[in-house]
Formats: structure tokens, C-alpha cells, sequence
């Protein structure tokens, strides 16, 4: 879509820039607006298309006889001589375990970092996302398995190894860069090396992951990044086991260490109609989060929509998002937000002080009011958790 003079002023006047998810890096992309001043996007046909499958030594993985055994994630697949492991990057090679995708980029996009969700950091803050292809997990509903699902030899990629990503996000004016959409755990040294690059030339680091990580890559990632967003799939190991493609008590240690290691956090739990979804398994989580986390922890509670090869249930009923959210708060969740249901109150952010509307957002695409002045409520004072400048 391209924005036409009145539908720039018309977001500038909600929220001082123009960006939303049509702003992302594709062939339709038109110049956003940002503080009065447009800004020059490039189109994604523009990159550099990459000439193929470059082979970069991994981390994490050691040798066990004839094979390699993979370390960074909790799966620790044993992997034979030209074989990958289950998340179809890492292959190994003459006792070697290599990735696939450094630098190989097959999404790239150009938002404000509402859509992550990520809610407690620099509101209406620009954000350059990337993603290889490939995941560790098995989502039946993932909503980007077109790339998450396949190799990098099935998507389209583009020659962007990670200084070139810092340059391709201060030449967009971006805030930050967002290592989103598919699973930055499998392009982990791509991550690692953009997050030291970008952090050296003040950008801000955003993780969006499942967490589905060992903890020492993990442990090596959190001081690199201002925040990290886990997506808490489920509280029950067989939603995990059938439904994801994983387990469940490697996400909560994850989530724990991000805390002890400082790194700010959201959770996110994508609501499944009949499946994640009881009031007694959301109590159980948010008693979980309050007690071996915090209460400042925001926690977002998603509308689902049908999608991949979960589409015979239908989307999130809002009263269930909202009985959700309630449940959160009684548990003593101090910021319980609803995502995918554009308008409702449950996406503002409230003083828990005065009750004061701190941020107002519209949906996704940005900020149309802003009350927190350096961290704090400008009303009352409260001190508001998250990073805000």
C-alpha cells in the first residue's frame, strides 16, 4: 500500500510518524513520514540478493565420535556428516557443525516496535526487523511458515551480513533492530555479531523468541539486548509436546535466567481457543510469572487467528482475551495487555498508581498519547518498569 498525503497526515497527527506494517521493506512500500521529515525506503528488491548457501563455522556444538552434537538449544540434536539438525540450519561436516544463514536475510521489514509486541520499551520507536529462514520449534499455527518451516536453499534471501544490517538501519533512521519473525536462537551467530555491531553504533537490541535455548548462548545474548520478548506458548507440557514441537520447563528456565541476568522482558501467549485457554491454566501461569519473575513483567495475551495447519478453530473470542487479562491482574500482574484486537482498552498502558491512561495506542501502528516522562508517570510520579529512552 502506498500512504497518499492525507493518510501521512492523519498518522502524523495520531502518533508523529507515519509508520504501520504497510512501511515494511517490499515492492509497495511508499516513504514514511517521521517528525515532519520523510524518509527515503528502500525497496526490498533493491538488497543485494545473496548468490547462495555460504557455510559459517557455529557456536555451541561439540564432537561425539562421527558426529556433532548441537548445544545451543534444548533439542541437542545428534547430527551424522551432511546432515542438518531439527531446525534445518546447522549442518554438519567433516565433524564440524556449520550454519546456513549468516547473513542471509529472507525477511526484512521496516516498523514501529508496537508490532513486535514489545510495549514498555521507547514507545512509536522505529525498528528494522530481520529473520532467516528456519525455527527449532514446530508451531502448528505459526503465521510466518513459509520461512520458519523451510531451509534457506526454499526462500529468498539477501546478501546482508551484520554490518550491513547496522548500516541498512541508521540509513533508515531505525531506533533499534528486531530479530523477529522466524527464531534468532537458529541464526544465533547472525544475531550475536549484528546485536555487538549495533550496540557499539547505540542502536537497541529486541529479541522476539520462544526461548527454546541452552543457557549458555543464552546467558552470552541477554547483555547485548534491551529487551527480550518470550513467547510463553502454553503452561502445559502437551500443549508444548503436540501443538509446538517442544517442552515447556526449558521456556520457564529461560524466562528466569533473562531476569537473573537483568534483561528486560515481555512474555507473550498467543490464546488458542480450547487448547491453551482454561482459566485455570492462565491462573497457574500468571501465579507462576508473579512468583519466580515478578509482577512488572508485562504480559500480553494474543487473538489468535486460524493459520498453517491449525485452521479449523476460530479466532480468539475477545471475552476469553479479556477474562485472561482479568485473571493476570487478580494474580497481581501490574501491566496485563490484549494484542490482536485493535482499539480495546486492554492495549493502552495504565498507571497502576492512578490509574491515569499512560499510553494510548492504535493498535499496532503507534502511540497517539504518551504520559510517561523519563520512566515515570507524569501525573502521580509512579516509576513505570521498561526502558524508555
Amino acid at each position: 500500500m502506498r500512504h497518499d498525503m492525507t493518510r501521512r497526515q492523519f498518522i502524523s497527527s495520531l502518533i508523529g510518524c507515519a509508520l504501520c506494517g504497510a512501511c515494511a521493506l517490499n515492492a509497495e512500500a511508499g516513504a514514511p513520514i517521521y517528525r515532519g521529515k520523510e524518509i527515503t525506503v528502500k525497496d526490498i528488491t533493491d538488497l543485494p540478493r545473496a548468490k547462495g548457501i555460504q557455510h559459517h563455522l557455529a557456536r555451541y556444538w561439540r564432537p561425539v565420535g562421527k558426529q556433532v552434537q548441537c548445544t545451543l538449544c534444548p533439542k541437542f540434536c545428534m547430527i551424522d556428516d551432511g546432515q542438518t539438525g531439527a531446525c534445518r540450519m546447522r549442518v554438519c561436516y567433516d565433524r564440524k557443525l556449520y550454519t546456513k544463514v549468516y547473513g542471509l536475510a529472507c525477511a526484512v521489514s521496516y516498523h514501529p516496535v508496537e508490532q513486535t509486541p514489545i510495549f514498555h520499551v521507547v514507545p512509536g520507536m522505529r525498528c528494522l526487523g530481520i529473520a532467516t529462514a528456519g525455527c527449532n520449534l514446530r508451531c502448528l499455527y505459526c503465521q510466518n511458515w513459509q520461512i520458519s518451516q523451510v531451509g534457506p536453499e526454499q526462500t529468498t534471501n539477501y546478501d546482508l551480513p551484520p554490518n550491513k544490517v547496522v548500516e541498512l538501519a541508521l540509513e533508515l533512521e531505525c531506533d533499534a533492530i528486531a530479530y523477529t519473525f522466524t527464531e534468532p536462537v537458529i541464526f544465533f551467530e547472525y544475531t550475536l555479531d549484528t546485536a555487538k555491531i549495533a550496540k557499539e553504533r547505540k542502536l537497541k537490541n529486541l529479541m522476539v523468541t520462544a526461548a527454546y535455548i541452552d543457557d549458555a548462548p543464552l546467558k552470552e545474548l541477554c547483555p547485548l539486548f534491551d529487551c527480550i520478548r518470550i513467547d510463553l506458548k502454553a503452561f502445559n507440557e502437551e500443549f508444548y509436546r503436540t501443538i509446538v514441537g517442544g517442552s515447556l520447563k526449558p521456556v520457564l528456565r529461560a524466562i528466569e535466567l533473562v531476569r537473573q541476568y537483568g534483561t528486560f522482558m515481555e512474555l507473550v501467549v498467543l490464546i488458542v481457543p480450547t487448547m491453551n485457554d482454561s482459566s485455570s491454566e492462565i491462573k497457574r501461569m500468571c501465579e507462576w510469572v508473579v512468583k519466580n519473575v515478578g509482577k512488572d513483567v508485562p504480559m500480553h495475551f494474543l487473538r489468535f487467528h486460524p493459520a498453517y495447519r491449525l485452521r479449523n478453530l476460530p479466532p480468539t473470542p475477545v471475552k476469553t482475551l479479556e477474562r485472561c487479562r482479568q485473571i493476570a491482574m487478580e494474580c497481581g500482574v501490574k501491566f496485563a495487555y490484549i494484542g490482536n484486537v485493535p482499539g480495546h482498552d486492554g492495549e493502552n498502558t495504565y498507571c497502576t498508581r492512578c490509574n491515569r491512561l499512560l499510553v494510548k495506542r492504535v493498535g499496532y501502528i503507534g502511540i497517539a498519547e504518551n504520559n510517561i516522562n523519563k520512566g515515570k508517570c507524569k501525573f502521580c510520579g509512579e516509576s513505570i518498569p521498561g526502558v524508555w529512552a
